[in-house]
């Protein structure tokens, strides 16, 4: 994979900034290790990639007074949920 490097400052923080061309998925997996200034390498830190990204709304098919159904198209695997006038879900 790609490697992208950077150095912490006097306090110890870093930031390291990710090429816009390099898109990750929720569930992948980051692997951040430093090395000191002798070369001696840290272990591993393992950072998972949370999907923040809400899905596009739904769309929806017409519905009528005689409709037996709510069918349209959402994003693969989501959960579709209709509320009724009632409240009921």
């Amino acid at each position: 994979g790609t490697e992208l490097t950077g150095v912490a400052d006097d306090q110890g923080n870093y930031g390291i900034d990710i090429p816009a061309n390099k898109k990750f998925r929720g569930g992948e997996q980051l692997k951040v290790t430093s090395t000191d200034l002798s070369g001696n390498k840290s272990n591993e830190a393992v950072v998972e990639v949370k999907d923040t990204t809400p899905p596009v709304a739904p769309t929806v098919s017409e519905v009528t007074s005689e409709s037996p159904q709510v069918s349209g198209t959402a994003e693969a695997g989501s959960t579709v949920k209709v509320e009724l006038p009632d409240g009921t879900e």
